[in-house]
């Protein structure tokens, strides 16, 4: 008879826990994260599951074939996390390099523990009527690593049925799980813009053009257009935070270079938002003589969570949790993912789950280990619900 997840995870955690401070303790970059997937490989073998590496740089998948599946039955996808970040955080858990600090400000460490602990248990079942993919992605904070996984091939040489990811979220009670119906995260795209002209002295400004007051002008135009231009029910937020022009208080320079970024949970606003863009670099060109070159690099699109998946996972969470821990549609984060990347292919969801403590990528952020048993109790009934299988007891 096969042990009861919780049951089983008792006796786990001390195995999970290791996981989590072996792997807290290395923090790798995007597509640096050798010795963070060499970790997981290895982790991975001793489970008896086949490993295929390389994918995109750095990522892995772990393969488990059940049992008493079809063996050219596609696999349930569960994806986590290899990166870390550079940035400090407590003295604890930073680790100092030659390129500067890195630390696992996100909770990418305790993904990684999650799905080790799913893939554990599954594993030790073996006589699953379904096939399960435990995917490691690299530089998910780049926003590029679903990209290079897929570009190497992954979908054609492990082929899904549906994929899903979660992510610790601060601010959701500690220990409940949400799943937005709809928008779960925002599209991102980065902006540059390159204001040129010809400078000139500042006690004559009429003999030339003035690229800082045509910048300040540009910003200033987005902003009003996006309050007025784009339905106030569409969430599109449009931040600068670099501006970059000249190098003496009294000479006009002849460039100003601005970099900001666009986040939206409606690709309508967002296509808008981009056509008020560059309207705003035409006009600005029109007041002040200064050529605007607007360009908008699109980095993902909007996480839109499949509506039969979120129903799947309402219920795993339902019978694992109890429906008290479940938040069925909460509000969705401008923050960005490219998870987003594997939607656009396979049906999916992205789940939230709540820990307390400082928010993500705040250099007093904590992963809560806490939250590691929940999170794979989830993984573990969503693949056993994809074969339709008894719920975990």
């Amino acid at each position: 008879m096969t042990v009861p997840f919780r049951q089983w995870q008792d006796a786990q955690q001390a195995q999970s826990l290791e996981w989590f401070r072996t792997l807290h303790a290395m923090p790798e970059t995007g597509f640096s994260e050798h010795r963070t997937a060499a970790y997981v490989a290895s982790v991975l073998r001793g489970l008896g599951l086949e490993v295929i590496e390389g994918l995109g740089g750095t990522g892995l998948v772990g393969l488990l074939r059940g049992e008493r599946a079809d063996q050219a039955a596609p696999f349930i996808g569960l994806r986590a996390e290899l990166d870390a970040l550079p940035m400090a955080g407590p003295a604890d858990g930073t680790v100092q390099t030659t390129e500067g600090p890195r630390y696992h400000g996100c909770g990418h460490d305790g993904h990684m523990a999650i799905l080790l602990t799913a893939a554990a248990y599954l594993a030790a079942k073996r006589d699953l009527p379904v096939n399960v993919a435990f995917i490691f992605q690299p530089a998910e904070e780049l926003l590029t690593g679903a990209a290079a996984m897929i570009a190497d091939g992954l979908l054609d040489l492990v082929p899904m049925s549906a994929i899903y990811a979660l992510h610790n979220i601060p601010g959701l009670p500690a220990g409940s799980v949400g799943v937005a119906e709809g928008a779960a995260l925002a599209s991102s795209d980065e902006i540059r813009v390159t204001v040129t002209a010809q400078g000139t002295h500042g006690s004559a400004p009429h003999t030339g053009q003035d690229a800082i007051l045509a910048a300040a002008h540009f910003l200033a135009l987005c902003q009003q257009l996006l309050t007025r231009r784009t339905d106030s029910r569409d969430s599109a937020v449009l931040s600068f935070g670099q501006i970059e022009g000249g190098h003496a208080p009294n000479v006009l320079p002849d460039t100003v270079l601005i970099g900001g970024s666009l986040r939206s949970h409606s690709e309508k606003a967002r296509a808008e938002v981009h056509g008020l863009l560059k309207a705003a670099g035409e006009s600005t060109t029109l007041a002040f003589g200064t050529p605007v070159d607007v360009n908008i690099t699109a980095k993902v699109p909007v996480l839109m969570n499949d509506p039969r998946c979120v129903a799947i996972v309402q219920g795993a969470v339902i019978r694992t949790l109890g429906a008290e821990r479940l938040i069925p549609n909460p509000r969705p984060v401008m923050a960005s993912e490219d998870f987003a990347l594997f939607r656009q292919q396979l049906p999916g969801a992205y789940i939230f789950v709540g820990q307390d403590g400082a928010y993500c990528h705040h250099p007093n952020y904590r992963f809560d280990p806490g939250i590691i048993p929940v999170g794979a109790a989830i993984l573990v009934e969503l693949a056993l619900s994809a074969a339709g299988q008894l719920p975990i007891g």
